[in-house]
């Protein structure tokens, strides 16, 4: 598997994609229960919007630093396994103990150890497929991980609603926990299944042949290491590739978008659906508490429906990014999932709910799979790790100004109506699919004047 020229086996593609899942399920409880967790523990509307920038300030600092070490170092385990492994059990441990907490700090702590080291994973499994995989797999590579990612999400949010529905755990109130139980038990069966995933990869994953673990460079002293890192992060920054300036408005729109989602989408559901007044203080009130508790579930259901779409979706993406231009493809699926979101305006009943999440489930499958194929295609091998890391600066910036603004603005203009932030980002979502339409308008153009071109020379040649 050191040769990056080697074709990756179905075995290979199954464990590299396999901690993917079990990074997705841990992804997916936070950012489907994180605004309610706060709600729950006594936060107001503004604070949750505040709390919501640690995972975006998390990616913005370990992305870049650790996917630029892990292009340094190299250990007789490989350049990223290390950071994969590392970054996954500290997952598991803070989600034990969000499973446990029961103070806004402690889980507000734990929310900032859990960013960090999702994303430490994240991004060494990312890296290490653009290692490992040539050009022409990399985007059946992404997709296999976009799948079981997807298979990881929505287990994750069908999981609480499972539970809610069998009644096997009483409510909160008969327990004296001011969170419900059954988002308790989630977590920590979140922090099992990617115990097992993790190290599961890990025992059959090897990043070159064991012959040639011993030529590993030797360790510099921590000072000329830092100066190093500095100087190379630096260097990547200041040179960023144009593959990623080209992705830079584009994804920047996108992440705001999906953001608002993650932060409002339950919360709409609640006030859309079950009538929870907006900017109700669901810590003292047992009725309040409960309609937001049938939000998150709800919310949960709505992502595992459009996390489905998304694993059918993303079988056939490969297919497509060879038959058709990649960033066309992208750009479809993000007006698809602007519809969605615009369109929940107009729906007051969950069932239609459900129905629309097929839009948005395009528009994830697309968004796990084609974005990062593109990237992974054009850096520079030997800068795989810090340029994804340079990457998914376009990613968190975005959110990190999102969350800033996004709280005032939701008070000041819409009153508190969460409805109205999931339309907003229905827009930012259009917009971000019309600029890279924009992008590829003259390829449109060209090939629409060389196909009647290639018509007319085939009808020369049959009358010759």
């Amino acid at each position: 598997m050191g040769n990056p020229q080697a074709l990756l086996n179905y075995k290979q593609l199954f464990y590299l994609s396999l901690a993917n899942l079990g990074l997705q399920v841990a992804g997916t409880f936070e950012v489907n229960n994180a605004s309610g967790l706060f709600k729950f523990l006594g936060a107001s509307d503004h604070q949750v919007s505040w709390l919501w920038l640690i995972p975006p300030l998390a990616g913005l600092v370990v992305q870049p630093v650790l996917g630029q070490v892990s292009d340094l170092v190299e250990t007789r385990h490989g350049k990223r396994i290390p950071f994969i492994y590392v970054g996954a059990m500290l997952s598991c441990l803070s989600l034990l103990v969000l499973s446990l907490s029961e103070a806004l700090w402690l889980t507000a702590a734990m929310m900032l150890i859990l960013s960090c080291s999702i994303n430490c994973s994240t991004e060494g499994l990312r890296s290490l497929t653009g290692d490992i995989t040539p050009n022409r797999q990399k985007s059946k590579a992404f997709a296999w991980q976009a799948i079981f990612g997807s298979l990881g999400a929505m287990l994750a949010s069908a999981i609480p609603w499972l539970m809610d529905s069998a009644h096997i755990f009483v409510k909160p109130s008969e327990t004296g926990f001011r969170i419900p139980v059954v988002l308790k038990v989630s977590l920590f069966l979140g922090a099992l299944m990617l115990f097992q995933t993790a190290s599961s990869m890990v025992r059959q994953m090897r990043e070159k042949d064991p012959a040639r673990a011993s030529q590993a460079p030797a360790a510099h002293s921590p000072r000329r290491f830092l100066a190093e890192l500095c100087h190379e992060l630096y260097t990547n920054i200041r040179r960023t590739p144009p593959v990623i300036r080209r992705m830079f408005m584009v994804q920047t729109l996108t992440w705001a978008g999906l953001f608002c989602v993650w932060m409002y989408f339950g919360l709409a559901l609640a006030q859309r659906i079950y009538g929870l007044p907006p900017g109700a203080d669901v810590s003292v009130d047992l009725e309040h508490q409960a309609r937001l508790t049938q939000g998150v579930i709800q919310a949960g259901i709505c992502f595992a429906v459009y996390q489905f779409v998304g694993v059918l979706y993303s079988l056939a993406l490969p297919s497509l990014a060879e038959r058709f231009d990649p960033n066309r493809v992208h750009a479809l699926s993000l007006l698809a999932g602007a519809a969605t979101l615009v369109a929940m305006l107009f729906l007051h009943d969950i069932r239609a709910v459900y129905v629309a999440m097929v839009g948005l489930g395009l528009f994830s499958g697309s968004l796990n799979t084609l974005p990062y194929a593109i990237v992974a295609a054009e850096v520079p091998p030997r800068n795989m790790g810090a340029c994804l890391g340079i990457f998914n600066i376009t990613i968190t910036v975005p959110q990190i100004l999102c969350g800033l603004v996004i709280g005032p603005l939701n008070s000041a203009l819409f009153g508190n109506r969460a409805i109205y932030v999931i339309a907003l980002a229905g827009g930012l979502l259009g917009i971000a699919g019309l600029l890279l339409l924009r992008q590829q308008g003259i390829d449109l153009l060209r090939m629409a004047l060389e196909r009647p071109a290639r018509l007319l020379r085939k009808g020369g040649d049959k009358a010759r």
